[in-house]
């Protein structure tokens, strides 16, 4: 019976501990920050984007001067379009960043998250064009602010005009 008991013991030991060792280790968590990802040779833009909300206006604007050294290199196209595309950006600039990612994208470089950029430019050119629309609504609306505004000194001009013929025919009578 001890025999049994103790092989018995022996085997689910042995089962467990071979179990232990088809399951992968705990990878290391590692913080994301633009030096950890250049060590890890990774450029995550979601990452990016969300470490741009920790930055004041002036780190952001030493990032952009950092980045605009040399814009070809590596991922820093991506990072200034992440940067003017940043709704709290100081340096906001829709245009710059739409045409920074279609560079981008175009490119035959590879880079996670690919698709979360296709998204964003995607919503950055909507937003492009309903801006678009509302500006030659807007000039539309002021031509014909302008228009009226002509006719409403051209009706007063008349009405002076007739007002001053009446004030001589009362002369007259």
């Amino acid at each position: 019976m001890k025999v049994k008991l103790y092989v018995m013991l022996l085997s689910m030991v042995t089962l467990m501990l071979s179990g232990c060792e088809l399951t992968r280790p705990n990878q290391p968590v590692v913080p994301v920050s633009d030096a950890q990802q250049l060590e890890l040779g990774k450029f995550d833009p979601a990452a990016y984007y969300l470490n741009l909300e920790s930055l004041s206006e002036d780190q952001i604007f030493n990032e952009l001067e950092l980045l605009l050294l040399d814009p070809q290199q590596g991922n820093n196209g991506i990072k200034l379009g992440l940067i003017y595309a940043y709704k709290k950006s100081p340096v906001k600039n829709p245009h710059r960043a739409h045409a920074l990612f279609n560079k981008a994208l175009a490119s035959e470089q590879v880079f996670a998250q690919r698709g979360m950029l296709v998204a964003l430019n995607d919503q950055i050119a909507d937003s492009l064009r309903w801006l678009h629309k509302y500006e030659d609504l807007a000039s539309t609306q002021q031509q014909q602010e302008d228009l009226l505004q002509q006719q409403i000194g051209a009706l007063k001009m008349q009405l002076d005009e007739l007002t001053r013929i009446e004030q001589q025919l009362n002369e007259r009578n």
